[in-house]
């Protein structure tokens, strides 16, 4: 299981992101990037932090951006040079997106996803690792071009 989690939200997403903080496991380390307040702010400064923490700490951090629908954090993630993000609403999306794309960021939407479903999809995100089978690897490094 991956040990570090960063984590950030917007306003949106604060209220899940202080909910998924308080119910993970004490064994996790969570680094958090804010917001720290419902105020209205822009998701994509958070997004932005997040990731280029998760770049300078790739082999032991994974991330996780809430936002309202997972989908303005998952665009802002996703233009980030060596991030693959994913918006994710269920387990198995959590799972195979790990082990077929190495997703290091997962984004969820704090209006799409219940506390608890949230909290069993990031405990699967952190306990999936990527399939090393050659077609996995192959589509991934095409990714990274």
């Amino acid at each position: 299981m991956i040990q570090n989690l960063a984590i950030a939200s917007d306003h949106a997403g604060y209220n899940l992101k202080t909910f998924l903080i308080n119910q993970l496991d004490s064994d996790i380390n969570i680094k958090d990037f804010g917001t720290d307040n419902e105020n209205s702010c822009d998701f994509p400064d958070f997004a932005q932090e997040l990731c280029n923490f998760i770049n300078e700490n790739s082999s032991s951090y994974r991330g996780l951006l809430i936002c309202g629908s997972g989908v303005g954090m998952s665009i802002a993630a996703n233009k980030i040079k060596g991030i693959r993000a994913a918006n994710v609403v269920d387990e198995l999306t959590a799972i195979q997106s790990v082990e077929h794309n190495n997703v290091n960021v997962l984004c969820l939407g704090s209006n799409n996803v219940s506390k608890e479903n949230a909290l069993s999809i990031v405990l699967k995100f952190l306990n999936t690792y990527m399939l090393e089978e050659e077609r996995y690897i192959r589509r991934v490094g095409k990714l990274e071009n």
